[in-house]
């Protein structure tokens, strides 16, 4: 029972460490408020309508469960999101590059 009881906490740490790397990765970026943006939030928001109420605009054909990328229609966009529920709003140029996207 002991050694089930290692495994089982050991296979948790390893997971943790595992999902825990892209969410630092993203929370490390810089917080923005211009240009293009990468929007993070719950699965259960309406970023659609919180985009377009915060002054932008989705960017790209696909929406991904938790995230969006968008374009900024004014200063206070990120501010703005952020009141509505995101998460993060970080530079979307900067997760393009962490993402491997050149050019």
């Amino acid at each position: 029972m002991r050694i089930v009881t290692q495994n089982i906490i050991v296979a948790m740490t390893f997971l943790g460490l595992c999902l825990s790397g892209p969410v630092l990765g993203l929370a490390s970026l810089p917080r923005a408020s211009h240009g293009l943006v990468l929007v993070l939030s719950g699965p259960w928001a309406d970023r659609e309508a919180a985009i377009a109420a915060a002054g932008g605009h989705g960017v790209g054909p696909t929406w991904a469960p938790m995230a969006t990328l968008a374009q900024a229609g004014n200063p206070d966009f990120g501010d703005r999101l952020r009141e509505a529920g995101a998460f993060l709003v970080v530079d979307g140029t900067a997760v393009a590059k962490f993402c491997g996207v050149t050019g």
